[in-house]
């Protein structure tokens, strides 16, 4: 369903102005963390989980045999230590003890039945694709795994990190367990109303770290405004980049609330349809590209909390080049490439969820497109029809981000001409014979190095060739009661910090 901006910025201000301070706010449930979250999980079941509140929620639900730390280096989970047969077989050793929520015990069974039910079939997992290169998985003994590759895969321990489903459970609830999931992790689900809330509680038996705080209330507030109000009147306690940036200062003005940022690996980019009679030419792609002028929009909608892209990788990712180009602003350059394509108008529609921030970036880049002669009409819609418009290929021009990219791996998927959705998300259909060579060879290049080198090649093919345009990257901003202690972020803005949170 197609929709309208909500409260315009003015208003908005307006209103809190006449609200009180925070020292006056309402007193913070005993024992309970309540976050502001912007949109509903579809599922809580890693296997299906793709949105990002659906992943990072799943996260805090489940574990997976290996897990990414805070500094995003893949480490030992519930495998508590594993040793490589040879370039193709894998032994991982479980944690003894450990238990599903529901109170059955983990074994490797429950890794076999989680890995088979993806490559299998047996439920519809969007993953399937990612753990095709996995041949055979087997249960040596109740806490020994091994698993077979059909051939050599660098991103293999990459893929252990999705959470591990307990088969008793799994098998018991059937078609219910995205709603009513078991896991191992910090916390159990309560309670799961879609477009309401996510409340989960401690797992008191839990192998890590124990959360701090008992209750983990996760409520949906999809309108930025009223997520603002709600902080600031202490309905809720914490929102993470869900504070729009222009609203910041004025937020921050009250007393009872506190800021924590820093710089995150979520990009934003503005995918094309390569399939569009306009867009499938590289040089209206490119003078898209001259004519958006990043530095004004990280200024002036984002306060300067962003910092401009040019790849999907973050700068602080091991495999990014530090050698590629920028498209800096030059809507002149931008005229030119469309008279050389013979064009001297574009008319494109511009589809964009309903986030007023995001329809407001999105009219921004309009009206300085519109400076080159690309008219652009932006359409916002709610997200679920916009979500799937994106799969679907039903558009010219979209915007979305990239959330916790750390694998280079993802040029396999969303670059590959035969990772067209559903098999993929090279959703820009997106066709180059060298790009395929490239990702293929790496993702069987076990040398670090070598990698390397083959990413910096593919960085720099896909910036010129531009299937979609890499905007900013975003900082992770989180804004919270000052009774809360502990608070931090992570660059891929995990909700597993969440764990560490206390209150004075």
């Amino acid at each position: 369903m197609k929709i309208q901006s909500s409260v315009n910025l003015c208003v908005l201000l307006a209103a809190l102005a006449l609200l009180p301070s925070c020292k006056g706010a309402r007193a913070p449930e005993e024992g309970v963390l309540s976050v502001a979250i912007q949109s509903s999980p579809a599922t809580l079941d890693p296997r299906l989980a793709t949105d990002a509140e659906g992943d990072k929620i799943s996260q805090l639900i489940f574990d997976g045999l290996m897990a990414r730390d805070d500094d995003l280096e893949i480490v030992p989970g519930l495998a508590e230590r594993y040793e490589k047969v040879n370039d193709v077989s894998y032994r991982f050793f479980l944690r003894r003890g450990v238990l599903f929520h529901s109170g059955n015990p983990l074994t490797a069974r429950d890794v076999v039945y989680t890995y088979k039910t993806i490559l299998e079939g047996a439920i519809a997992s969007p993953f399937k694709e990612y753990f095709s290169n996995i041949k055979d998985v087997v249960a040596e003994d109740d806490y020994t795994v091994r698993i077979d590759l059909s051939g050599p895969y660098a991103a293999f321990l990459s893929l252990l990190t999705k959470g591990i489903v307990s088969e008793a459970d799994a098998k018991r609830l059937g078609g219910r367990y995205g709603r009513e999931p078991v896991g191992t992790g910090p916390y159990r689900l309560v309670r799961f109303a879609p477009d309401k809330i996510v409340e989960l509680e401690a797992n008191l038996n839990y192998f890590g770290k124990v959360p701090a705080i008992k209750t983990l209330k996760l409520h949906v507030i999809s309108d930025d405004n009223i997520r603002v109000l709600k902080l600031i009147k202490g309905d809720v306690d914490l929102v993470q980049n869900g504070v729009p940036a222009l609203l910041l200062k004025k937020v921050l003005e009250n007393d009872g609330l506190e800021m924590t940022a820093d710089d995150g690996i979520v990009v934003s980019y503005l995918g094309m349809n390569l399939t569009d009679k306009y867009l499938k030419d590289p040089r209206v792609r490119q003078a898209i590209a001259y004519a958006i002028d990043r530095d004004e929009i990280i200024s002036h909608r984002y306060g300067g909390m962003a910092v401009k892209a040019n790849s999907i990788l973050s700068p602080t990712n091991w495999a990014y080049d530090d050698d590629l180009r920028e498209y800096e602003y030059d809507p002149e350059k931008s005229v030119a490439l469309l008279d050389e394509a013979g064009l001297k108008t574009v008319k494109l529609s511009y589809k964009t969820s309903a986030s007023k921030e995001r329809i407001d970036t999105a009219r921004m880049i309009a009206h300085q497109l519109a400076k080159a002669g690309i008219t652009v009409r932006v359409e916002p819609y709610e997200w679920g029809t916009f979500y799937r418009d994106v799969r679907t290929g039903n558009f010219q021009l979209y915007s979305l981000s990239w959330v916790g990219v750390t694998e280079p791996d993802i040029f396999y998927s969303v670059c590959d001409s035969s990772r067209f959705p559903p098999r993929g998300l090279n959703r820009s259909r997106y066709e180059n014979q060298e790009i395929d060579k490239l990702v293929r060879q790496a993702r069987i290049t076990m040398d670090k190095d070598a990698r390397k080198e083959i990413y910096a090649r593919v960085q720099k093919i896909v910036l010129d060739d531009l299937p979609f345009i890499p905007l900013w990257y975003e900082k992770n901003i989180v804004v919270y009661r000052k009774s809360l202690e502990d608070v931090s972020v992570r660059p891929d803005a995990s909700y597993l910090t969440f764990v560490n949170i206390s209150r004075d």
